[in-house]
């Protein structure tokens, strides 16, 4: 079977190829689905789900497109969603290899366009510091009015506070 490259695929930058190899396929449980001999770069995957990894001497030779200088940990300000079949699975093969949780099991109700999804998740940190979030659809259940209104009270809220801290003209 030819490995197909989605329309939108993550590339983390790593401080140490090898080591975040490891983490990803050993770990997590990644396949790698391409590299190129001992090329630091490697598509990997899970399930649909695909990112890439790479680490490359900046000699000179090219032009890294990073805007700024790499500072540990390297995914400040965004976190990266695995929706897997068995959560369970995954959260005991990454223990099992000494991984710790940065957040421990938690349910979250997150509202999809045609339904509310219940989900059981987890987050880990990566070894340069990327949060990946693992999360597993437990149940589903039909949008109501009360959904409306408690998100709609919600982002009253936070914008209320938001104004509050950031203060008035």
């Amino acid at each position: 079977m030819t490995f197909e490259i989605e329309p939108m695929v993550p590339e983390l930058w790593c401080s140490d190829f090898e080591k975040s190899l490891e983490f990803y396929t050993e770990s997590v449980g990644f396949k790698v689905a391409q590299r190129r001999g001992q090329d630091p770069h490697a598509y990997l995957s899970l399930n649909e789900a695909q990112i890439m990894i790479a680490h490359w001497t900046l000699d000179g030779s090219w032009e890294p497109w990073r805007p700024e200088a790499l500072q540990q940990p390297f995914g400040r300000g965004i976190n990266f969603q695995f929706m897997v079949d068995d959560i369970q699975y995954v959260y005991d093969r990454l223990l099992s290899k000494g991984v710790k949780p940065f957040r421990d099991f938690y349910t979250s109700e997150i509202w999809k366009t045609d339904c509310m999804d219940t989900r059981r998740q987890f987050m880990v940190l990566d070894p340069d510091g990327y949060l990946l979030k693992f999360s597993q659809s437990v149940s589903t259940r039909p949008v109501t009015e009360d959904d409306h209104r408690s998100l709609n009270r919600y982002y009253e809220r936070v914008l209320h506070e938001t104004f509050l801290a950031v203060g008035s003209c």
